[in-house]
């Protein structure tokens, strides 16, 4: 039988295993190996923005602005796992840009009217009216008809997240 060597502490004999040492070796490299296979940086997804093109001094403007608040912070996302941002377009003026060339000065993919008549000025803004939705619970606003819609020159995953927009607000609170 082969004797064990003996380390002393100064106190007591301890009896020491040669082999122990290199499980130790072993369970600390598995473990090491676990650790970095597991922390793999996740990919982030860009968020898809929506341009919304609406009357910001509407009657129904505060209410909007909470739906969208209230849509954003529910952390909407497209089946893809992108998340959905909501941007209001203010660059021009809401009845100067429904009577001026709305396609070529206004660059949206949701439109967001006070009335179905103010569709009247603008050719591109009457032709999307036939698939537009009444928002007016969504902005209290009923009985009167708050037409919404996402334009049909929106493609790809910004007309989706409209569209996910879109769905949430014609929802009844």
């Amino acid at each position: 039988m082969r004797r064990l060597p003996h380390i002393y502490d100064g106190n007591c004999q301890v009896q020491y295993h040669a082999g122990m040492c290199h499980r130790w070796l072993y369970l600390t490299l598995v473990f090491s190996l676990l650790l970095v296979s597991g922390c793999k940086k996740p990919t982030v997804q860009q968020p898809v923005v929506v341009h919304l093109f609406r009357d910001l001094y509407s009657p129904y403007a505060h209410e909007i602005d909470h739906r969208i608040l209230e849509f954003q912070s529910s952390n909407p996302r497209l089946p893809s796992g992108a998340p959905i941002v909501v941007q209001t377009y203010n660059d021009i003026e809401y009845n100067t840009a429904l009577k001026g060339n709305f396609e070529r000065d206004v660059k949206v993919e949701v439109v967001i009217l006070n009335a179905a008549a103010d569709a009247v000025d603008s050719p591109v803004v009457a032709d999307n009216m036939a698939h537009a939705v009444d928002i007016c619970a969504a902005v209290k606003a009923c009985p009167a008809n708050v037409p919404a819609f996402v334009l049909s020159s929106a493609t790809g995953d910004q007309a989706a997240a409209g569209q996910v927009f879109l769905n949430s607000l014609s929802q009844h609170k």
